[in-house]
């Protein structure tokens, strides 16, 4: 007998193409039929009247490494239909982990009231399996985690030593199951990378046939050069890239995603397996730390909050250039654990409350908090969305975590995208505005990404594959 039938939607199968009325049978977690079960019997029905059946959508870009130790249902990305959460992105990895890597994984997971139990990427997997989490996770494994296992928080290029030991844990955790890497190139120490080192590193990603995931070096005044970069490291390995959350950030960059994609096209239609992602806002969301020169942040995060106590280092830094710019009265404090009260406000506002120079009030609430505020940056322009969204190759990702509306996840005021960014691309862009038809809105949520990553029976709603 079948296990489950779900019956008279309208089912959008993640290929892109038009929706149908069927029936979908699932029997032992695969489709066994899509068509007319008229008179089949089943131990559950679903009646999909005047409801769309699409496959789980698989987000891209997620950074809930972590919590799934603390909040094992995802209520946040399974309320919006994600039943697979892509990890270990923008250079961290929650596996392999050692050295500087350890002790920054274990503060983070402190202020969850959560212990590692792990090292090793494998047992990294074991543990998440035995969180029994309410849907799928895989993980990159973070470029910045590799070095700060090998080299700590060094800002200089890798011996060959280091290298090699860095390409060894790589492929150990490949072997393990992760399927790829992931830099994070404005976040030291992954910003402190080469192009060789990376191209190095995705050699071994490409021999194991992974998938190499890149926040780029500069999604501002360099977001071409940014790009090329990426994409050369893609035809120096052979790897394939994912882009993520592409973007051009800052008002006077506003327009230049025309560029970007146009570069994008022009590699992939010179050989280069590049795709990109994207979330629906125009807002993004990161620590308060990329005000801070990458220089400053050598030997990890303690480090640099050393640094900023002395009055010296902030006189320096006050003019120096950084990647996001201090755009004060456009970035909101989201999360800051010792205070509150600051959720929602922007920087100049608490700074003038307090009397402080902007950037001042930041060196000390990034000290008074061991270097841990989330922002949200008002930074991007709604015609860029729009025509990113619209490129074939672009899937959807949140670029969040994992929260819940309770306990340690419910936390400050956070990004809307790690709830809304399904629901915003099927509603909005695709519905209301129709940008995308919601055919393809369902493509770049399901089968495109499945895909990039060689994700076997997944991403789609057909026979044989997985429900």
């Amino acid at each position: 007998m079948t296990d489950l039938l779900i019956r008279g939607g309208v089912v959008i199968d993640g290929t892109g193409a038009p929706g149908v009325r069927a029936d979908v049978a699932i029997t032992a977690g695969r489709i066994t039929d899509v068509g007319d079960a008229a008179g089949r019997r089943a131990t559950r029905m679903i009646d999909a009247r005047d409801r769309v059946v699409a496959p789980g959508f698989i987000d891209i870009h997620s950074h809930s490494d972590n919590s799934v130790f603390v909040n094992d249902a995802f209520e946040s990305a399974l309320h919006m239909g994600v039943t697979l959460v892509v990890c270990g992105n923008c250079g961290g990895s929650s596996a392999p982990v050692s050295g500087l890597a350890a002790e920054e994984l274990d503060r983070s997971l402190a202020v969850l009231d959560a212990r590692r139990t792990w090292t090793t990427f494998a047992q990294y997997a074991d543990a998440c399996d035995g969180a029994r989490p309410a849907i799928n996770l895989t993980s990159f494994v973070g470029h910045g985690t590799l070095r700060k296992c090998v080299m700590g928080g060094a800002a200089r290029a890798p011996s060959r030593d280091e290298l090699a030991t860095m390409r060894a844990l790589l492929a150990r955790a490949m072997d393990e199951g992760a399927i790829g890497l992931a830099s994070g190139l404005i976040y030291p120490p992954s910003a402190y990378g080469t192009t060789d080192e990376l191209a190095a590193l995705c050699a071994v990603v490409q021999e194991r046939g992974g998938l190499y995931a890149s926040h780029i070096r500069n999604e501002g005044d360099r977001l071409l050069e940014a790009v090329e970069e990426n994409l050369e490291i893609g035809r120096r390995s052979h790897v394939r890239v994912q882009l993520s959350h592409h973007k051009a950030s800052g008002p006077k960059n506003w327009g230049r995603v025309k560029e970007s994609t146009a570069n994008i096209e022009a590699a992939r239609d010179a050989g280069v397996d590049v795709q990109a992602d994207q979330y629906p806002y125009t807002a993004s969301s990161t620590g308060l730390a990329v005000t801070i020169p990458n220089w400053a942040h050598e030997g990890g995060r303690l480090a640099m909050c050393e640094r900023l106590k002395d009055p010296a280092v902030r006189a320096r830094i006050r003019d120096e250039y950084v990647e996001t710019g201090r755009n004060w009265d456009r970035i909101v404090i989201a999360r800051a654990r010792q205070r509150p009260e600051w959720s929602g406000h922007t920087v100049a506002e608490l700074a003038r409350e307090a009397g402080k120079d902007p950037l001042e009030w930041s060196c000390d609430a990034l000290v008074e908090h061991d270097g841990d505020v989330a922002i949200v940056h008002h930074s991007m322009n709604e015609e860029d969305v729009r025509y990113v969204m619209a490129k074939p190759y672009v899937a959807i990702g949140s670029d969040s975590s994992a929260n819940a509306p309770y306990g340690p996840l419910s936390f400050g005021k956070p990004h809307p995208r790690s709830y809304g960014t399904f629901p915003r691309v099927l509603g909005r862009y695709a519905r209301d505005e129709r940008v995308l038809t919601l055919e393809d809105a369902v493509r770049k949520m399901t089968s495109l990404t499945a895909r990039h990553l060689r994700l076997a029976d997944r991403g789609e709603i057909r026979i044989g594959a997985w429900a």
